[in-house]
């Protein structure tokens, strides 16, 4: 009884996927802890057999997922783009599964153990606390200019990041995002203690114009001091040195340039200065961005508001003599009244329906015996192009429909065929293919050379994401140093 709904064909090269759910958590170890032995132990494997492993992935995929030597492994690049793209491609399995075979909303995901988040400020080791506590959810963050955290999502290193915009935040990038507000996010001046109008609680920009400017750039390159002045219909200063936050946070301590700062923004601290509000009340827009495939909406949700209330708690904290300005107190209260409407929207959301345990997700092996019966239209010709019988491939499918508890089969008198669920199940799983392969395998910064052993150290150098080389012969200290640390891991 063939079904009308169509499952699209795909290459022959996706019909084995190379990335199996016990790779991904090999590499997930690998990535978390960089030492060999304990990312074996935590995949449940030898360190011999995580080896084999790793050596096997990089011949099936054609890239050097892993640097490692007989006990130290980190990723290399192309390994980090996999791991994020190869999760999202079994996250949204699991999402389809929910939302086709089980017929659940579109947010059945249970949140990921360890978010990966690029931001463009440094966040407080206290946020990344409690997030572990009040989220359940381990951070592993990495900090980078705003242009190069969007770069790090939409290049699949990462599954959200926490930037700002002067125009507002992105609402794309080069993958599916979704957009959670922060801040409304109000700039003052920071200027040096002898300066003329550090005397005045409120300064105009117009008469800091002829002054030495330091300014970060945003996430489209436009430089921040440049486009305020332009938004309030000034001319902009002629004076902008253009830096990294800590090059320009080291000149405004130094006293070299005068810059602008804001409640997301660390303070800089110094007798030698002073922070003043702006006449113009200068605004930019910080907020996050998830990958809605990987982090649920309601974590992402919480997430933001643990962001703005550590921002507020930050500001009143170490920007007390702001207050004396109203306007300041105003803006205050009212991001305050707004916070606690966000937090009481996520506190109604209604948590997701667990997902099944690992035993009865589905793999690679259980999409391939399904992807086959719906290529070739029936049991008995399925069975004769996977080389096994009809009785044992019927079989195999038996038990995966024991271990998800749903019906994935049809029997009648005209024959065994897939339910129409699990038919739009596998019509969904063709993009997710597609994806994985164009991202995960796509565009390899470094492939294997034909029968080079997988993943060892070469004497070649091995091009980063920012064109650095890991050297030969580097200490283990070293080979592991740069890997972005994973906040409350054990």
């Amino acid at each position: 009884m063939p079904s009308a709904i169509h499952v699209p064909s795909v290459s022959p090269r996706s019909t084995r996927l190379p990335l199996a759910r016990p790779d991904l958590r090999l590499l997930d170890a690998v990535g978390q802890c960089g030492d060999l032995t304990e990312a074996a132990r935590r995949s449940g494997l030898r360190a011999a057999a995580a080896q084999r492993r790793l050596e096997r992935l990089d011949q099936a995929t054609g890239l050097r997922l892993t640097l490692r030597d007989a006990h130290v492994a980190r990723l290399s690049p192309d390994g980090a783009r996999l791991l994020v793209a190869g999760r999202r491609f079994f996250r949204q399995v699991d999402q389809a599964v929910q939302t086709e075979i089980y017929g659940r909303g579109t947010e059945a995901l249970n949140a990921p153990r360890v978010l990966n988040i690029a931001t463009a400020e440094p966040l407080m080791e206290d946020l990344v606390e409690d997030a572990a506590d009040t989220l359940g959810i381990l951070l592993s963050v990495s900090h980078d200019t705003p242009r190069q955290v969007l770069g790090q999502l939409a290049g699949y290193r990462v599954d959200a990041a926490h930037t700002w915009g002067v125009e507002g935040l992105p609402q794309s990038v080069d993958r599916a995002v979704r957009v959670y507000e922060v801040l409304d996010d109000p700039l003052w001046v920071t200027l040096p203690l002898g300066h003329p109008l550090a005397g005045r609680d409120t300064v105009s920009l117009a008469d800091l114009r002829e002054e030495n400017w330091v300014s970060e750039a945003g996430p489209r390159a436009e430089v921040l001091v440049r486009r305020v002045y332009q938004r309030a219909g000034l001319t902009p200063p002629s004076r902008i040195q253009v830096t990294g936050a800590s090059v320009a946070r080291g000149m405004l301590r130094r006293g070299d340039a005068i810059g602008l700062g804001s409640p997301a923004c660390p303070a800089v601290f110094a007798p030698s200065l002073v922070r003043r509000s702006l006449v113009e009340r200068p605004r930019r827009a910080a907020g996050l961005l998830v990958d809605p495939a990987v982090v649920p909406g309601a974590l992402a949700q919480r997430l933001a508001s643990l962001l703005t209330a550590r921002c507020l708690g930050r500001f009143t904290e170490q920007h007390g003599d702001l207050l004396r300005d109203p306007w300041w107190a105003d803006w205050l209260d009212g991001q305050r009244v707004l916070l606690d409407r966000r937090i009481e929207a996520a506190r109604s959301l209604q948590p997701p329906p667990a997902l099944p345990d690992e035993s009865v997700q589905v793999d690679v092996e259980d999409l391939r015996l399904l992807r086959a019966v719906a290529d070739h239209g029936s049991i008995n010709r399925a069975a004769a192009v996977l080389s096994i019988s009809q009785s044992a491939l019927t079989r195999r499918i038996h038990r995966l429909e024991l271990r998800l508890g749903a019906r994935l089969l049809v029997r009648s008198s005209r024959g065994t065929d897939l339910t129409v669920p699990t038919r739009q199940f596998l019509a969904r799983l063709a993009g997710f293919e597609t994806e994985l392969l164009a991202v995960g395998l796509g565009g390899a910064a470094d492939r294997l050379p034909s029968g080079a052993p997988g993943g060892a150290f070469q004497p070649r150098t091995h091009r980063s994401p920012r064109g650095g080389g890991a050297r030969p012969g580097r200490s283990s200290s070293e080979r592991s140093a740069g890997r972005p640390a994973a906040a409350g891991r054990n």
